[in-house]
C-alpha cells in the first residue's frame, strides 16, 4: 500500500501541469526509472506487490495447477492473498488524496476555471427592468 502510494504521488507530481518538472518525452523515462527504483528498494522486502495481477494470476495458476488452497494462503490460515489484491488500489487512492490535498492545491494550474460572480448593484438591477 504504502510503495503504491508513493508511486501514485510521485506519478501526479511529474504530469501535473502546475508543476516545473520536465514533461514531454523525459516524463515516461522518469516514470519507468521511478518503478526501477522503487523496484529495487522495496522488491526484496515486499515482493514488489504494486500490480495485482502479477500477484494474484500466478496464485491462480498455481491453484488449476494442482495447488489447492496453499497457493493462496501460502499454508497458514489467514487470507493473506487479500493484501496484495486491495494494497495497491487503497495505496493508489490514498497517494493520490495525500498529492492533491498536500501539494497539488498549492501549485498554480493554468488551466483552472474560475467562476465570476456577477456583481450588479442595486441602481443597475432597477435600470435594467
Amino acid at each position: 500500500m504504502v510503495i503504491t502510494a508513493i508511486l501514485m504521488g510521485l506519478i501526479l507530481a511529474l504530469t501535473d501541469d502546475g508543476n516545473g518538472v520536465p514533461r514531454g518525452p523525459l516524463a515516461p523515462l522518469l516514470i519507468g526509472l521511478l518503478i526501477a527504483v522503487i523496484g529495487a528498494s522495496m522488491g526484496p522486502l515486499t515482493g514488489f506487490a504494486m500490480n495485482p495481477a502479477r500477484d494474484f494470476g500466478p496464485k491462480v495458476f498455481a491453484w488449476l495447477a494442482g495447488w489447492g488452497n496453499v497457493a493462496f494462503t501460502g499454508g497458514r490460515d489467514i487470507p493473506y492473498f487479500l493484501v496484495p489484491l486491495f494494497g495497491p488500489i487503497v495505496g493508489a487512492i490514498v497517494g493520490a488524496f495525500a498529492y492533491r490535498k498536500l501539494i497539488g492545491r498549492h501549485l498554480p494550474c493554468d488551466i483552472c476555471v474560475v467562476e465570476e460572480k456577477e456583481t450588479t448593484t442595486p441602481s443597475e438591477q432597477k435600470a435594467s427592468l
